[in-house]
């Protein structure tokens, strides 16, 4: 088991850190260049394998819409090159700029998955980073594979130790942790050696950032993209001899002081069980194109409505920890209307809505349909989110609907984790579903399946050619 860097004394006015053997990024570097994926337990080999073919089927869905063609149009201008494939387009670019392009379209409808300890979106950037760095450097589908789960893994532990944290300073884990997960990944394909990863890492820290001001922006959509576009120039300054501080993380100036004002000690640290305790099986795969913290709302909201009318309801309560309504509950007025897609899938009222009157959560019902639909608007303005006092968050991301009819009945349902969850986990079958569905907004769905196929047995493929040559939008 890798050794962890320091041991901290947070007891007050202690600044005493203890350096170890390592440093954190000496420890998650000799992790990532010498993972053996013979020695990764066969079931997170296969949901590694289901999260990179979620995330390339969000990217290929995105690659339609606007945000997608503005950040390929805006790549362009930052320098040519042919050496990596932005997903749909097809597009040939250099490297950082592919990465950063498929890193905004796997993360721009809210449909990638979530590490739920963490908090995490732990794949959208992964998959950019890894597929960039993987074609820049011809590298055969296992090795693509095993670096993928080398940032899923290291991307996860360094959000751990500040689950609900970042998101209270305001900060966006995804995009700041990630910037690590992907330079962890990219610089295992790029050759980096151990000290050129260790620099790389270190860099991350002055280029890892993202926050959480959105104010109906697109901000959110671009901080996975630029996770895996500063993790490839990163490992590219790295390579080149450029120095970044070994300490990044748990230095008194790190990361953790820096975001979190609070440096883990010993047995709290990223890299305290890599290779031994793994992650991936604690991220959740979404069912709904939505703020992962609404899914256990919409599973009982679906489980109630076929006992009544929208009609008949007078009032439904919706039960959520009280330090999540700012993000998904306030203010009332922008919950109950929506004024975009984005808006809506942040919305409890909404999302609870769209189940009781649509039966369904979907990328039409937020995308393709009317958000100011008279059915929905009197739904959402009989739905109230109150606080939660049996969550257990940040352990589950748990619900209650309570719904009260007018004719004097009241129907509840806790949801203590929603479906695709760990606990709940979505089956291969309603994986690839998912999969094809996306896809198939941007190539035809024979071409999806073999896609489907590929990914799926990504470790026997010798190159990426045929993988990215299917991520190619089908020519209308």
């Amino acid at each position: 088991m890798p050794q962890h860097a320091r041991s901290i004394d947070l007891s007050p006015g202690s600044a005493t850190a203890a350096l170890s053997e390592r440093t954190e990024a000496e420890a998650i570097a000799d992790f990532a260049l010498g993972l053996d994926l013979a020695a990764v337990p066969p079931a997170v080999v296969e949901l590694a394998k289901e999260h990179l073919l979620d995330a390339m089927g969000i990217a290929l869905a995105s690659s339609t819409w606007d945000f997608g063609r503005a950040v390929l149009h805006g790549v362009r201008e930052l320098g040519e090159g042919s050496h990596a494939t932005a997903i749909g387009s097809g597009a040939r670019l250099p490297p950082a700029s592919a990465a950063l392009v498929n890193g905004v379209l796997a993360h721009g409808l809210d449909f990638d998955d979530t590490h739920i300890g963490a908090i995490y979106h732990a794949s959208a950037h992964a998959m950019a980073a890894c597929l960039a760095a993987g074609e820049a450097n011809h590298v055969s589908g296992r090795e693509l594979l095993s670096a993928f789960i080398v940032a899923l893994e290291v991307g996860c532990g360094i959000a751990m130790v500040g689950a609900g944290a970042f998101h209270e300073r305001g900060f966006h884990p995804t995009a700041v942790c990630g910037a690590f997960a992907c330079a962890a990944g990219a610089g295992r394909l790029a050759g980096a050696n151990r000290q050129a990863l260790v620099w790389a890492l270190g860099l991350c820290g002055s280029q890892a950032a993202g926050i959480l001001e959105q104010n109906g922006s697109w901000i959110k959509r671009f901080g996975p993209g630029w996770a895996a576009h500063s993790a490839l120039s990163a490992v590219a300054l790295g390579r080149a001899g450029f120095i970044g501080p070994a300490t990044v993380l748990e230095g008194s100036r790190g990361l953790y002081a820096t975001h979190l004002q609070t440096i883990p000690k010993a047995d709290a640290g990223p890299s305290h069980a890599l290779g031994a305790t793994w992650l991936t099986p604690g991220i959740a795969l979404k069912p709904y194109p939505c703020c992962h913290y609404i899914h256990a709302f919409a599973d009982a909201a679906l489980e109630l409505r076929d006992q009544f009318a929208p009609q008949d309801v007078e009032r439904v309560e919706c039960l959520l920890k009280l330090s999540l309504h700012k993000g998904v509950a306030e203010p009332r007025d922008r919950r109950i209307r929506p004024r975009t897609a984005y808006e809506a899938l942040f919305s409890v009222p909404f999302v609870v809505a769209l189940a009781l009157v649509r039966g369904r959560v979907d990328l039409a019902a937020f995308h393709n349909e009317p958000l100011d639909a008279p059915d929905l608007m009197a739904m959402t303005e009989r739905t109230f989110v109150l606080d939660d006092p049996r969550s257990d968050y940040p352990r589950h991301f748990p619900g209650e609907v309570i719904v009260y009819l007018r004719d004097g009945r009241t129907l509840r349902c806790r949801k203590s984790a929603s479906y695709g969850s760990p606990d709940l986990p979505m089956s291969r079958d309603a994986v690839v579903a998912k999969f094809i569905a996306n896809a198939a907004r941007a190539i035809d769905k024979a071409r999806a399946t073999r896609l489907a196929e590929c990914v799926l047995r990504v470790e026997d493929a010798i190159s990426l050619d045929e993988i990215m040559e299917l991520c190619r939008r089908t020519p209308s």
